[in-house]
């Protein structure tokens, strides 16, 4: 929980010590394997999770391919965000990539730290804007880059994601195929 503190205070949202007491008591360390399937497409998504260690993926899946919605890495909310606030079934698969730390908050238990506190709600709000930046970022990114400005920005903003994850589920994030990655890696090298 240290590390979701010091987090938090670098974001600029004040904790007292009752409030962060109260929070901490929430939060809940959950370790999955790496294959781990951590929510299903159809089950509705109960917990706001960050991630202390390793890596996940969001994905769903059409035509018998999985099609990669976003990644999530150390120090990141881990949450299918539409069916957390809506109370709805999920559109899509959560898969831990490696061994997987996360501190969980139930949404229950979140509901009442937004009622009691205002740290609820700045926290709250610190993962809305996180989560809408995240998604505005890759939206904006696939309608205006090329496949191999995605590629170099991947590279640059995450070097060591070829190293950790297999290359099918970052073309599927990247909106390509397999096989068009790979011209693009040999191009490039």
């Amino acid at each position: 929980m240290e590390l979701i503190k010091q987090y938090l205070l670098s974001k600029g949202i004040p904790l007292e010590e009752k409030q962060w007491a109260e929070f901490t008591k929430k939060n809940i360390r959950t370790e999955y394997k790496k294959k781990d399937i951590i929510l299903k497409v159809g089950e509705v998504e109960n917990y706001l999770s960050f991630v202390e260690t390793g890596i996940a993926r969001l994905f769903f899946e059409k035509d018998n391919k999985d099609l990669t919605i976003r990644f999530v890495f150390n120090y990141q909310y881990l949450t299918v965000y539409d069916s957390f606030t809506q109370r709805t079934p999920s559109r899509c698969n959560v898969e831990a990539l490696t061994d997987i730390v996360v501190w969980r908050v139930h949404y229950n238990d979140l509901q009442e730290l937004y009622k009691s506190h205002t740290v609820g709600n700045l926290i709250g709000r610190l993962t809305v804007e996180s989560l809408y930046v995240e998604k505005l970022n890759r939206e904006f990114s696939l309608l205006s880059e090329t496949a191999e400005e995605r590629y170099l920005k991947i590279m640059k903003e995450q070097p060591n994601l070829f190293q950790v994850l297999p290359l099918k589920h970052i073309a599927s994030y990247m909106g390509i195929t397999p096989q068009a990655l790979s011209r693009i890696r040999k191009r490039i090298s």
